[in-house]
């Protein structure tokens, strides 16, 4: 089931994909895939595993793999990175903040497809601020998710 938005009624409801072309509310509108029904997100916590691979340099990460419902999802992380995940429908959004190099990511993925299929990388404090506000840091990683799903499309 995915959640679906009426261009007319502006009603949000789930339904099988792929839907009718007409909104099943008010039978008028053309509907569109949405994600701002902010209760169908919820935060998860899968096993997250570090991938790494010996060189004569030595070890070197290449990458992180996220265990979630018998699948694994492939993405980049760093030192002193917080992750959280969040599910919604059948996309799992990877949030990653580190506050120490000023950097934040979203990475989407659909299940049960490995890599991911859109992301946004904020590069400074700045594109931060810009994005997400001044007081981003007082907002719940789910109000971050939410707000960088917005400029993923």
């Amino acid at each position: 089931m995915a959640l679906f938005r009426c261009g007319s009624c502006h009603a949000v409801y789930e339904d099988h994909y792929p839907p009718d072309d007409t909104c099943i509310k008010c039978h008028k509108g053309t509907i569109r895939i949405t994600n701002h029904k902010e209760d169908t997100m919820t935060a998860i916590t899968p096993t997250i595993k570090l991938f790494t691979s010996n060189k004569d340099t030595g070890i070197q990460i290449n990458s992180l793999i996220m265990e979630y419902n018998g699948n694994n999802y492939h993405f980049h992380g760093a030192t002193n990175d917080t992750i959280h995940v969040h599910q919604e429908s059948i996309a799992l959004y990877v949030l990653i903040i580190n506050k120490g190099n000023g950097t934040m990511s979203l990475q989407a993925f659909m299940v049960p497809e490995s890599d991911v299929i859109n992301c946004i990388y904020l590069h400074t404090p700045q594109d931060i601020k810009e994005t997400i506000g001044a007081k981003w840091e007082q907002l719940s990683p789910k109000a971050i998710t939410m707000k960088l799903i917005d400029c993923l499309m």
